[in-house]
């Protein structure tokens, strides 16, 4: 018997030493994950590179092809150490760059405190040959706190799905029901965020336009640059405002571009893909879902920001219909962290 109780106790403190020495590990891979996370990931910047072919817009195009630098969802705050080793990593991604188009697809800023980093950006960047353009995304509008997120959405998923137990008090198995789909609602719909004041868009469109990118608020530019000609440009760039927190109008925007000319629509946020009238551009270029920024083995995208997305389309080239759709994980977050997401930009060719 005491050799029994011994040994007991003997395993007893080696289980011990193992619980230990694996929750220690559990903690280390959990803080290295954190640090990758928050400190790796969202600086590791890529460059994309690729090629979009429009066949009926051949001799409207460089013979080159038209060469597109695409920003998008840059979300600078004013965190110092942060942004500008963002701001350095695509300045070494750029440098001595030769492009045609400078686009940036939305969240300029996350807040006011931002516009200065925002500006060095600029500034870093090769000028484009034929100047840069943009369209505002919510964050340009206003500045959220997330301090009530969950429950504002949970509030909005009871709207949405009224009172499914007639004033009865739930069952344990309807509640149980109901957490399991507000938990898939949370992941697939945009977050309920709280405005906690609006940001100055006026101050921010001025001094983009002294940094030579001009913002197309439902309406369009025809870029027509010796037409004819090896280099030459002859096509329609449209921009629509943001869908969430701005007045957004495509027909508006593409009012002015006569049927059957090569055109480029920019709007932040992906789910104008939903209106018919996105239909008359070839290409559309978007933000605003970050790629999903966390991206989980065997999940995919934990969030996607969009109401019609699936998590397959959170990012990345697509097809709807004859309309070419290029979804940009962007430079920046909402909330500062990444995993499976890494942050990018893009250097587009579209060819005739």
């Amino acid at each position: 018997m005491f050799g029994l109780a011994q040994l007991s106790q003997q395993f007893d403190r080696k289980t011990q030493k193992q619980l230990i020495s694996g929750l220690g590990m559990l903690v280390g891979v959990g803080a290295s994950l954190a640090g990758y996370s928050v400190l790796h990931e969202p600086l590791n910047i890529d460059m994309e590179e690729f090629t979009m072919r429009l066949p009926h817009a051949r001799g409207h195009l460089p013979a080159r092809g038209l060469r597109i630098l695409h920003l998008s969802d840059t979300h600078f705050r004013g965190m110092n150490w942060r942004e500008r080793g963002k701001i350095e990593r695509i300045r070494r991604l750029t440098q001595g760059l030769e492009y045609d188009l400078l686009i940036h697809t939305g969240d300029f800023w996350h807040e006011e405190t931002g516009l200065h980093n925002l500006l060095a950006l600029m500034d870093a960047l090769p000028r484009p040959r034929l100047g840069g353009y943009g369209v505002w995304g919510n964050h340009d509008y206003v500045c959220y706190s997330q301090s009530d997120m969950l429950a504002l959405t949970w509030e909005r998923y009871q709207h949405d799905n009224g009172d499914e137990n007639n004033g009865h008090a739930p069952t344990m198995a309807a509640r149980m029901r109901d957490m399991v789909q507000f938990a898939q609602y949370f992941l697939n719909k945009p977050f309920v965020l709280k405005r906690t004041h609006f940001n100055n868009k006026e101050l921010l469109r001025r001094a983009l336009a002294d940094k030579g990118v001009s913002i197309l608020r439902n309406r369009a530019v025809h870029l027509c640059d010796r037409p004819g000609k090896p280099d030459g440009v002859d096509l329609y760039l449209a921009g629509v405002d943001d869908l969430t927190e701005g007045w957004p109008d495509i027909p508006q925007a593409l009012a002015d571009v006569p049927n059957g000319k090569p055109t480029i629509l920019l709007s932040h946020n992906p789910d104008v893909l939903k209106q018919r009238e996105t239909q008359r551009a070839d290409v559309v270029l978007s933000g605003h879902t970050h790629g999903g920024q966390i991206v989980l083995p065997w999940v995919g995208p934990v969030h996607t920001h969009s109401e019609h997305l699936n998590r397959s389309k959170a990012a990345g080239r697509l097809q709807q219909g004859k309309t070419q759709v290029y979804i940009t994980r962007g430079v920046g977050e909402g909330i500062p962290l990444r995993f499976g997401a890494r942050p990018q930009i893009a250097l587009i060719t579209i060819t005739g």
